[in-house]
């Protein structure tokens, strides 16, 4: 048994407790509480004094691309699709060892700044032993584009045999591997239909971005517009394959019977009222990257109506060739700022945590301080938690670098050598 007590414990499904403690016995939270009724309750094994800390749950980072942690994003906002050209280019320029480098890199500043799980994209498989080494739990999803319809089965195809090498060096692990189908732009009919065919023989998890950018939108709608005119050019691709026009990407998708296997949806920025109640109705979750959004100039997406209408919304860094850093403290300030006020301190909380967690299908192992759930647990340095308003305190001030120390299946991950055992 180990009991760790702090200033401040924030176990997102209930209220702050002021001078809290949290218990753990082996992989699992064994007790949550104030510390002297812990205290009295427990009286065996470690006891680790934190100080002027908070202890919350390990933060749930829903969509990275590890592997493009080597790119940095311009100092100014881009228009989507010259930017996915460019980052093709770059990406084809950039070695896999290259890629490689920046994805151990990219995991460690992941579980430094208090990330434990991940939902992780990866178009070359370099993340996965980068993920592995660091110990970090979640789902690393093997990218697949194709717009070749003649092509779609052999492409299925590769991509299965390439998840289940992965899937052998997870076995026993924290990491799931899944499958992630890019857009309704990258993908022939004929892929997705095979995607999904995929998914449903293996029971893979799936995630997609989805009505990303205005360009996609208007490409679905009537095969016209950057996207036909830029990108596909750029990756060889002389003439849109056979497309059905659609009044928007979710719609398309709704066509497609995407909602039946794909859960998560990356981005969902240009979605209307029937959209919503559609993803409601099938039960789609959302992975949110409000500084992605903004770099990239594609607005703002409906994150109050998304929870208005019971759609789990969980925080995404997104890429560095999108997003100055891999801090998801940054990421849940940039959403808070995003809305004007219309979501509340504890939402956002909720959603780089426990939203994250649902997004990705392990709510009930983790994204909460529960007892019973895995002690996937993080402690902050916590001197500016304001009493009068614990939560708006804790993330207006809260940084990645003050992160003290991060706790995976129970096991320290990192570690900043501040504990005193008491």
């Amino acid at each position: 048994m180990r009991t760790l007590m702090a200033r401040w414990v924030f176990p997102v499904t209930g209220s702050p407790i002021e001078d809290g403690a949290v218990a753990v016995e082996g992989s699992r939270i064994f007790r949550v509480g104030r510390r002297t009724d812990l205290a009295a309750e427990i009286t065996g094994g470690e006891r680790w004094d934190l100080g002027q800390a908070a202890l919350l749950p390990g933060l749930v980072n829903c969509h990275t691309h590890l592997e493009l942690a080597a790119f940095v994003p311009a100092a100014h906002q881009e228009a989507f699709v010259p930017w996915v050209v460019r980052l093709i280019q770059r990406r084809r320029a950039t070695p896999l060892a290259e890629q490689a480098a920046a994805a151990e890199a990219g995991a460690l500043a992941l579980i430094r700044s208090g990330t434990t799980c991940v939902g992780e994209v990866s178009s070359t498989g370099q993340s996965l032993a980068a993920l592995l080494r660091v110990g970090l739990r979640g789902i690393v999803y093997r990218e697949i584009l194709g717009l070749a319809p003649e092509e779609a089965e052999a492409r299925q195809a590769a991509a299965l045999a390439e998840v289940q090498s992965m899937r052998e060096s997870t076995t026993g692990g924290l990491l799931v591997i899944g499958l992630s189908p890019h857009s309704p732009y990258a993908l022939s009919e004929s892929l997705i239909r095979a995607c999904g065919n995929l998914v449903r023989r293996t029971g893979l998890p799936a995630t997609m971005h989805v009505a990303e950018s205005p360009a996609e939108t208007a490409f679905l709608a009537d095969g016209d517009g950057p996207v036909a005119r830029l990108l596909y050019p750029a990756v060889g691709c002389a003439a849109p394959p056979p497309r059905r026009p659609a009044r928007s990407p979710a719609a398309y998708l709704e066509d497609l019977g995407v909602a039946d296997w794909c859960p998560l949806w990356v981005h969902a920025v240009h979605v209307d009222e029937a959209d919503c109640r559609f993803m409601a109705k099938r039960r789609i979750a959302v992975a949110h990257c409000p500084r992605s959004n903004h770099q990239l100039s594609e607005g703002v997406a409906p994150i109050p109506s998304f929870l208005e209408h019971g759609i789990p919304v969980g925080l995404g860094t997104d890429s560095l060739a999108s997003a100055a850093n891999l801090d998801l403290w940054e990421e849940m300030r940039a959403a808070w700022a995003a809305h004007g006020g219309r979501l509340s301190a504890t939402t956002i909380l909720e959603m780089g945590t426990l939203g994250g967690a649902l997004a990705l299908g392990q709510a009930d192992r983790i994204g909460s301080l529960t007892v019973g759930k895995q002690a996937d647990l993080i402690a902050v340095a916590a001197g500016h938690v304001q009493p009068a308003d614990p939560v708006g305190s804790l993330l207006e001030g809260t940084r990645g670098t003050d992160v003290l120390l991060s706790l995976i299946d129970g096991e320290v991950r990192y570690s900043r050598e501040v504990l005193a055992c008491a």
